[in-house]
């Protein structure tokens, strides 16, 4: 049954992005068709994402000051609100310790970074466990004063878009055994990475270690150049040797069992549309061990 008022059983979540939304566009519309002189201006100059990972992220927006009056002023607060997908992440007022010259006649550059900690998002915005990328604005006031304590506060309303970045998923082939002797072992270390991601990403040189039993069995570099599409998967098959008189008698033992416990650890620096981001893994689990054919 349909109630008679639609508009009191409408989605809270929805209504608060709506009006958030509203209010957004309400300001920047403000901000451009202001009628009053104002001696600094404030504009976006670009937006760049860095320091990428499975952790979180930096959204930093650059401006543009420019100042038209006949003195000097310097930039010692500023306060902002950062929405995403239409629910408040954060809010930040602050003073500076060395405020900012912004000289007269002159344009001066600075950036506002947004830290984002994706553990922080999901529990504060759920909504973005959901989607590939999420939507965000920043609104807030820059506040400048002259050298004769005149003030200037100047609002700011800027937009931008990041990626939630979901880690590799990890697995570990069994341990593909060739030969087995009293001095060593040749065998092949396989395992795949799978990109959970909506864009596809660019390998780099991949460092890994694998360890069995707590030993380390095998450890080095993969070369980089290999292409992960967007839910797709990757897979390494190293050969190996090992040599028992160096890494130890145990780790004989460990190869005659048909498992052991393992731990597949690695990084890398991956290339994607998004810029530049640190990928690790670690995979912890048992790994069975077979004669290979």
């Amino acid at each position: 049954m349909y109630s008679r008022d639609f508009g009191l059983n409408m989605d809270k979540t929805l209504l608060r992005r709506t009006v958030s939304s509203l209010l957004f566009f309400l300001m920047a519309a403000g901000l451009a068709a202001s009628p009053a002189k104002k001696n600094i201006v404030v504009s976006l100059e670009r937006k760049e994402i860095r320091d990428m990972d499975s952790s979180g992220l930096i959204l930093i927006f650059f401006l543009e000051i420019a100042n038209s009056a006949r003195s000097s002023y310097s930039l010692g607060e500023y306060d902002y609100r950062v929405v995403v997908e239409g629910a408040d992440y954060f809010a930040l007022k602050t003073s500076l310790e060395s405020p900012i010259l912004v000289e007269k006649d002159k344009i001066t550059r600075i950036s506002l970074p947004v830290k984002i900690t994706y553990a922080d998002l999901l529990e504060r915005v759920p909504a973005v466990a959901d989607i590939p990328k999420a939507s965000c604005y920043v609104t807030g006031l820059l506040m400048f004063a002259d050298s004769r304590g005149r003030q200037e506060k100047i609002p700011f309303a800027f937009s931008g878009d990041f990626p939630v970045f979901r880690e590799l998923e990890v697995e570990v082939k069994p341990l593909a055994v060739k030969t087995l002797t009293i001095g060593g072992a040749e065998f092949t270390l396989s395992f795949s990475l799978r990109n959970r991601n909506s864009f596809e990403l660019m390998l780099g040189k991949l460092a890994y270690k694998f360890e069995a039993e707590g030993r380390t069995i095998a450890e080095g570099v993969i070369p980089g150049g290999k292409k992960i599409e967007s839910q797709a998967e990757v897979v390494f098959s190293l050969p190996l040797m090992l040599d028992f008189f160096e890494v130890g008698r145990e780790v004989f033992d460990i190869f005659q069992k048909p498992s052991a416990a393992c731990l597949l650890s690695g990084g890398s620096r991956v290339d994607s549309v998004w810029g530049e981001l640190k990928m690790s893994f670690v995979k912890k689990g048992d790994i069975q061990i077979i004669r290979a054919q």
